[in-house]
């Protein structure tokens, strides 16, 4: 493609008169994939500097670089134009769309954002539109399915040429949608500022990542910029139960459409237009019956998830998939079929066990006792099966859903958790505050400790329980030991939550040398393996 149409119209400057014709055949931040013809990205980084490698850039092959130094030159001996921008992260997106098609013209994509909720909300956008024939694609912490395969992921969102690659995948395949996970610091590196979405989805915000945004000020500023993005005639889907919902669409130009929760069905006040709610009519531990309305009418469906925030994400998928083209009717034929993505309240015991056992992503002390408050909620007997539901309104009150006992079970709930080492410490007590008020029985362990010492790390857990609740606490920091040691003490009819990891499959822990290094390691393989010596336990 010619140089002069990727950069037409965008802040950039370059260092040759525009009447040469230079012909770009990739694009690449990477100066080890340069390849003849390639326009190399030169940014910062935040483990390197991509500048430092110009010349290595030019000794490949490439065809131009791309930089937001003045002063770069183009190495000795090599005739490449320079190119500057002051944003080269947004100038860099806009051109790998235009060099991969601009494919976001050709799907109807729905952005999906939040701090918990991403990956199950766009997991069943990507369920329902598929189920109604329209192929769709997606692109999130879990899996990516560019329409030529479904694959694991290593990241929520991936760089932007990498997006963009992936979304002209789709196209070539015959895909006609697109859902994505949109990830904050996504968000505030502009990875996303070339597409075109035509659907945003907020699911919540609680502390997490301050790490790496400092505050929570910025940390929904930078959530927020996926609504300023949405077009005119785009759709901003906003969780109404959230604190930070008006925020989030202070710089949207679009429709906007509020889901909320009812604590019990309301025929006397029915939803607005603009209004978007779920009820949860009857709950057990194999699922829930949800009545929806919205736009769409009202939709009563069983769906096999459970908890109040699937309900939101059940609520949120549904309308983002009205908004992107399905009918009412396309949609009810969807839901019974839904699956929660891997390692998402991911039950793993079999119909046969006498213990119920899940595994949970949740690792940020929101997520913990959403997920925590949810199971315990379809317990019979337990005090938070008065689960906290909130209004339309915003208040929340102590509502008891009606619950299904055919199979539910009878016993106490335990988790076992840690926290991630090298990222944001804050939360580390208020998980272990979380999980010793809700659950009967804590089992603290490690969770990916990375360069720190597990050791510290449950010292810092340690911090939010109180000594007087510690008769509840169990300390193990080898995770399948915790693991092996809840399953082994559990009793006939208890729960248990393994909770942090989800579908991940390595843990990731210090090399003895300043770096990391991870071994293979997944919670649902290791519980199958405790469960089976349950059971063989029991039947000796």
């Amino acid at each position: 493609m010619d140089l002069a149409e990727l950069i037409a119209g965008l802040d950039v400057s370059r260092s040759t008169p525009s009447t040469e014709v230079v012909r770009i055949c990739d694009i690449t931040e990477d100066s080890r994939t340069v390849m003849p013809g390639s326009l190399f990205v030169a940014r910062k980084g935040h483990k390197a500097d991509g500048k430092r490698y110009v010349e290595d850039a030019a000794l490949a092959g490439a065809a131009a670089v791309l930089t937001d130094d003045e002063t770069l030159e183009t190495p000795k001996g090599y005739r490449i134009p320079i190119l500057f921008s002051s944003d080269v992260p947004s100038v860099s997106a806009m051109i790998a769309e235009r060099y991969y098609g601009k494919p976001t013209l050709h799907l109807k994509v729905s952005g999906v954002t939040g701090t918990n909720g991403k990956s199950t909300t766009t997991y069943l956008i990507w369920q329902l539109m598929n189920r109604a024939k329209h192929r769709c694609g997606l692109i999130g912490t879990v899996i990516v399915d560019d329409g030529s395969e479904v694959a694991d992921s290593n990241m929520t969102t991936p760089p932007a040429i990498e997006l963009s690659r992936s979304l002209g995948i789709m196209v070539e395949t015959g895909c006609v949608a697109a859902t994505l996970e949109v990830s904050s610091h996504a968000l505030d590196q502009k990875r996303v500022d070339g597409l075109r979405i035509d659907v945003g989805v907020f699911t919540n915000l609680t502390g997490d990542h301050l790490d790496y945004h400092k505050t929570m000020e910025h940390y929904a500023a930078s959530k927020a910029r996926l609504f300023e993005l949405l077009p005119p005639d785009g759709t901003a889907i906003i969780n109404e139960d959230d604190e930070y919902a008006t925020r989030m669409i202070q710089g949207c130009k679009c429709a906007v459409l509020r889901c909320a929760l009812n604590a019990a069905p309301n025929e006397a006040d029915p939803a607005q237009p603009g209004e978007c709610r779920a009820t949860v009519l009857e709950a057990s531990i194999t699922g829930m019956a949800l009545a929806m309305e919205g736009p769409w009418g009202v939709i009563e469906a069983t769906v096999p998830l459970i908890g109040r925030y699937n309900a939101m994400n059940v609520l949120q998928a549904v309308a983002a998939c009205y908004a992107k083209g399905l009918s009412r009717e396309q949609i009810c034929q969807g839901l019974p079929a839904l699956t929660a993505p891997p390692g998402r309240l991911q039950r793993v015991n079999k119909d046969s066990d006498d213990i119920s056992v899940f595994v949970d992503y949740a690792h940020s002390d929101d997520s913990l006792r959403n997920c925590l408050e949810s199971v315990a909620a379809i317990i019979p007997g337990r005090l938070h099966a008065g689960a906290m539901l909130r209004s339309s309104a915003g208040s929340a009150r102590p509502t008891t859903l009606p619950l299904r006992h055919d199979r539910a079970p009878t016993g106490k709930l335990w988790v076992v958790f840690g926290c991630g080492g090298d990222k944001d410490k804050t939360k580390r007590p208020r998980m272990g505050a979380v999980a010793i008020d809700i659950a009967d029985q804590v089992v603290v362990t490690s969770d990916n400790p990375r360069t720190e010492k597990p050791s510290a790390i449950v010292d810092d857990i340690l911090v939010g329980i109180p000594k007087d609740l510690r008769d509840k606490l169990t300390v193990q920091v080898d995770r399948e030991r915790a693991i092996r040691h809840a399953i082994e003490s559990a009793q006939t009819g208890d729960v248990v939550i393994l909770a942090g990891k989800g579908h991940e499959k390595v843990q990731i822990a210090s090399d003895g040398a300043g770096g990391t290094q991870s071994v293979h390691f997944d919670d649902s393989e290791i519980a199958q393996g405790c469960l089976e010596a349950r059971r063989q336990s029991r039947e000796s």
